[in-house]
């Protein structure tokens, strides 16, 4: 279905993000989300995924970062690479890949308590998480546990679907 989230932004905070150098994806990926934003982005997702299979919540919030912002390089957007906290994602028109890749991972880890790791393909960064259950779809091994892919740039898929131009791309595995 449809979900909506509705937040208020600091434009002190993103003034504080536009001013800092670009840093190492990691930074991005484990740096703590402003209090109120947090609070507003995870109450309202929060009763969507209460009572579901971690699938179908995962399924969920996999569907709410494909389709809930504009994708735009940052090329495009502002003329160099900009990766984004996740309360930018709230204050930008558009976002690309490791963006949505920050904001998933945030999600899955605070609402459905799963360990994230992050796919460095060529000029590509997506999800993958580790169920508890066995979980159908494309899946890889890290420190001999099944993370399942779920990626967050490619619209309509659903967890355990790569993109078919990267799958037989090389990887890096980022742990965060």
């Amino acid at each position: 279905g449809n979900v909506s989230v509705s937040v208020n932004v600091s434009k002190s905070l993103m003034d504080f993000y536009a001013s800092m150098p670009q840093c190492d994806y990691g930074v991005y990926a484990k740096a703590p989300v402003a209090g109120s934003l947090a609070q507003e982005v995870l109450g309202t997702l929060r009763p969507l995924v209460q009572g579901k299979s971690e699938v179908d919540a995962a399924n969920l919030l996999l569907n709410f970062v494909q389709t809930g912002f504009k994708y735009a390089t940052d090329e495009e957007q502002f003329g160099f690479e900009k990766p984004f906290f996740v309360e930018e994602l709230f204050y930008y028109p558009a976002c690309d890949c490791e963006d949505r890749s920050v904001l998933f991972g945030w999600l899955v880890r605070e609402l459905l308590g799963l360990d994230v790791v992050y796919l460095d393909y060529p000029n590509h960064i997506a999800t993958a998480v580790q169920f508890k259950g066995d979980v159908k779809g494309d899946f890889l091994t890290v420190d001999g546990k099944r993370y399942t892919v779920c990626d967050p740039t490619y619209i309509g898929a659903s967890i355990g679907m790569t993109m078919p131009n990267l799958r037989s791309a090389g990887v890096s595995i980022l742990r965060y």
